[in-house]
């Protein structure tokens, strides 16, 4: 009885050690990842920098000193645009500022995101369409 007790017992051992009753199946990796949205500022003239603000949260002012002052959200210059790159967070409306090369603000505006999120069980990135902005 004990032989076969050890024997049962071992195989279970093995076969939650390769997965396939581990109690960590369904657990996600301690990850992150950041969403993302382009915005279009050509059909404005002078755009030279862009800020983005979420809930009095901003990525960096254009001209700042530091190169990382803790935020999670920063602003990239790209062909045809700009990204703006959020933490995990999908926020339905911004607030989108535009600079010129002085670092003025030459423009203030709310702008909606339609996100489209992952199906993935541990979550993922959510993706959304540019924002093209208008004079």
């Amino acid at each position: 009885m004990r032989r076969a007790a050890a024997v049962i017992l071992t195989g279970l051992l093995l076969l939650g050690l390769t997965g396939c009753i581990s109690p960590f199946q369904n657990a996600c990796p301690a990850i992150g990842w950041l969403n993302a949205v382009t915005v279009d500022t050509s059909a404005i003239p002078g755009v030279s920098a862009v800020q983005f603000c979420v809930k009095g949260e901003c990525s960096p002012a254009p001209g700042s000193e530091t190169d990382d002052d803790g935020s999670l959200f920063w602003v990239n210059a790209e062909e045809g645009g700009w990204v703006l790159s959020l933490d995990m967070s999908a926020p339905e409306v911004i607030t989108l500022r535009l600079f010129d090369a002085n670092n003025v603000l030459i423009r203030e505006s709310e702008e909606s995101i339609s996100w489209t999120h992952s199906d993935d069980p541990c979550g993922g990135p959510s993706t959304a369409e540019p924002l093209i902005l208008e004079p």
